[in-house]
């Protein structure tokens, strides 16, 4: 027995001293269970806010008090207003400015309460939400969130709504014989005053009462059902209608820039190998420098990623019908530039390691962090605000954003010119301490 207690201590020891295998066993399933946790832990402290354009023409005190609650949203954030390009005036949202700006892409969403959102006569409560649902799910907790508050804060509008409808669809003479005939029905049944149940009645007064009702938070689901029909959502999707594929679409430059980081390393890395088995040494003792054989290796892993990301943008629309050629030109751009960024990584890993193994398993926990916390998976808007931040530090951000900026809305180069920008830069910056470090390291 104590020879078996030996062995399985030297065991342990060998795996403690594997750092890519306690990396790998510990450190990614913890990450990831971090992240995913703060998903779907439920808790709207551990979400970030959603912004939506919020643009209010109505001078109801109705609108007043949807955009006081809306303010208080544990899910959404109101964005209401701009600055100039001098950033000293602060200018109010316009519809047609905020459709523009959904129609860019720097938000997902824009609620808008119309000059008519709730007159004198009105007959529904009107709201128009302009969308771009290039993430799915977010455009769905946008629209839930929004009818959720105001299916909860409105019920009491019924009876008030009612009435309305009816001075629109009966003359007065009606009307009054309506009214009538009912409070007498109540005053008989309920044995109260027939004058005060008339008085109730009073549009004025109903008005008065829902608007008072609606501010305080005590309403009900059921009374929200019934009032469904006289709350009229518009939704307009101005961007991707046209989109065959919009699921495919949506995700494809995702999970190839995903795959495309592993496949980046693992051909990065392959100088390992070529030291193992000695044909590094052999091309040193040539006329090969140091940094012939870098360059090689790069440009070879740049074509490589190059290629790889065309076969997964060719197969999907070749499957799915992915349009990839109206933008065809701003696609190879992106594909370039995210290659670029890809194989930078991939060299930082190989200089910064030791071995084979241990480059395997860092990058594996990289990879998967960037993915997760990039876009790659699912919308960054649901992890928390800090992690939105880190994840504009990633590779998998920027590509993931850039290929969403020329497929679902065709893109202009310009318009791609940030993301490309910061993929350039990444490039640029981890190629240099690879450099660096490569002179400094164990591989040649």
């Amino acid at each position: 027995m104590k020879t078996i207690l030996i062995l399985i201590y030297k065991d342990i020891l060998r795996f403690l001293k594997d750092k890519p295998s306690v990396i790998l066993t510990f450190v990614v399933p913890a990450v990831l269970i971090m992240i995913f946790g703060n998903i779907f832990s439920g808790g709207s402290s551990s979400r970030g806010k959603i912004p939506i354009l919020f643009v209010n023409d109505s001078d109801s005190p109705i609108a007043e008090m949807i955009e006081t609650k809306l303010d208080s949203s544990e899910n959404l954030r109101l964005v209401k207003s701009y600055f100039d390009e001098d950033q000293q005036k602060e200018i109010t949202y316009d519809e047609k400015y905020a459709k523009e700006i959904v129609v860019k892409g720097n938000y997902s969403a824009a609620l808008i309460l119309p000059y008519d959102f709730f007159t004198d006569t009105s007959t529904a409560i009107k709201f128009r939400i302009l969308y771009d649902p290039k993430n799915e799910i977010e455009t769905s907790l946008i629209q839930g969130s929004l009818q959720q508050m105001v299916m909860s804060q409105l019920p009491r509008a019924f009876p008030l709504l009612l009435q309305r409808k009816l001075i629109a669809e009966l003359d007065t003479v009606e009307i009054n014989k309506f009214r009538k005939g009912l409070a007498e029905a109540v005053s008989t049944t309920f044995d109260v005053n027939i004058d005060s149940v008339l008085s109730s009645m009073d549009p004025k007064r109903l008005e008065q009462n829902f608007l008072s009702d609606a501010k305080s938070d005590d309403s009900s689901s059921e009374e929200g059902n019934i009032i469904k029909g006289l709350i009229k959502f518009e939704n307009e999707q101005v961007v991707g209608e046209e989109i065959k594929s919009p699921g495919v679409t949506r995700t494809v430059g995702g999970w190839a820039v995903m795959f495309l980081l592993f496949s980046i390393v693992g051909a990065s890395i392959s100088l390992f190998e070529e030291k193992q088995e000695g044909s590094l040494k052999r091309l040193l003792c040539s006329p090969v420098s140091r940094t012939q054989i870098l360059w090689s290796k790069y440009i070879y892993t740049m074509l490589l990623g190059f290629f790889q990301l065309s076969v997964m943008f060719l197969f999907a629309w070749f499957v799915f019908d992915v349009d990839i050629f109206t933008n065809l030109g701003n696609l190879i751009i992106m594909i370039i530039f995210a290659s670029a960024a890809a194989v930078s990584f991939g060299m930082i890993i190989t200089a910064h390691t030791k071995s084979i193994n241990q480059a395997n398993g860092i990058a594996t926990l990289i990879i998967l962090i960037m993915s997760a916390l990039g876009g790659s998976w699912f919308p960054i808007i649901f992890l928390p605000e800090w992690m939105q931040f880190i994840a504009k530090f990633t590779i998998t951000y920027w590509s993931v954003e850039g290929f969403l900026q020329v497929l679902w809305r065709n893109a202009s180069f310009t318009e791609i010119l940030y993301h490309i920008g910061a993929l350039g830069l990444m490039a640029v910056l981890a190629n240099w301490y690879a450099i660096i470090k490569f002179k400094r390291g164990n591989i040649f």
